[in-house]
């Protein structure tokens, strides 16, 4: 059984990213974890009386959201979870935990790094767990998988198990696997990606670009029509974990389809 978890707080993005885990996973048995977090800590008596509010508020709004969605999926297994907190912390933990196979969430699209300096939870949580993490754009209708695209780097990753994530849902979907290495040159590191994943028989792509990773990315992707793209963070050294992350965070909000960030 794949167990999600699916952050949400009623938005039409959270919405959205629950209805695509739905999608993605539905050929399989299924435990979601639907999980809203309001307030923070205070001993305030006006918060509390405030976090109160918030509190039947959010029951409320999480059994309508319930309702419908057992209606639509008797299959699925719900667990909701309300919880007093902070977000990216207590969403990165459960997906530390070990409990969950993957966590999706939806992000606004916001432009570049402007969002994770002003707090983007999505980007907060992807650079602080070491769960698997689908990141879907708003607005985007789910689309049968028939291609993905692991984009890599000079040296992809050092553990092979890291795109376990990914040949998951590559096997569930009978997905076409293409490894995309965006260069300058051709580089023979990403036989890394390769042999990682043979048993999906990958295709390789080349696309030597303008140095603007993320640009040269988009630009791929707008013409590729990929369901879903797949990167990695290496924790390598402090200058590959700052070039890497600002790549990775950046793209987390400007990708035309979901991604699938792993953690190396």
């Amino acid at each position: 059984m794949n167990k999600i978890l699916v952050p949400v707080d009623f938005s039409d993005a959270s919405s959205n990213a629950l209805l695509y885990a739905l999608h993605l996973f539905e050929s399989s048995p299924l435990e979601v974890t639907l999980l809203h977090i309001y307030g923070t800590k205070s001993t305030a008596l006006l918060m509390k009386n405030i976090d109160d509010v918030l509190e039947m508020d959010s029951e409320r709004r999480m059994d309508e959201l319930l309702e419908h969605v057992q209606k639509d999926y008797p299959d699925v297994v719900f667990k909701p979870k309300i919880t007093k907190s902070y977000a990216v912390s207590s969403i990165a933990a459960l997906g530390d935990s070990g409990h969950y196979d993957y966590i999706v969430m939806g992000t606004k699209g916001a432009s570049g790094l402007k969002e994770v300096f002003m707090g983007s939870v999505a980007g907060g949580v992807v650079s602080k767990t070491s769960a698997p993490v689908i990141v879907v754009p708003a607005g985007h209708t789910f689309r049968s998988l028939q291609r993905i695209v692991l984009a890599v780097s000079d040296d992809p990753f050092s553990d092979p198990n890291v795109v376990e994530p990914l040949r998951k849902i590559a096997l569930m979907h009978q997905s076409e696997v293409k490894v995309l290495h965006i260069a300058d040159r051709k580089t023979p590191q990403i036989e890394k990606a390769l042999t990682a994943i043979d048993d999906l028989n990958p295709s390789v792509d080349y696309a030597f670009g303008t140095g603007d990773t993320n640009r040269d990315l988009n630009d791929y992707l707008m013409t590729d029509f990929s369901g879903l793209v797949c990167l990695i963070r290496t924790k390598k050294g402090f200058m590959d974990r700052l070039l890497n992350e600002s790549v990775t965070l950046k793209q987390t909000f400007n990708s035309p389809v979901p991604l699938l960030i792993l953690h190396d």
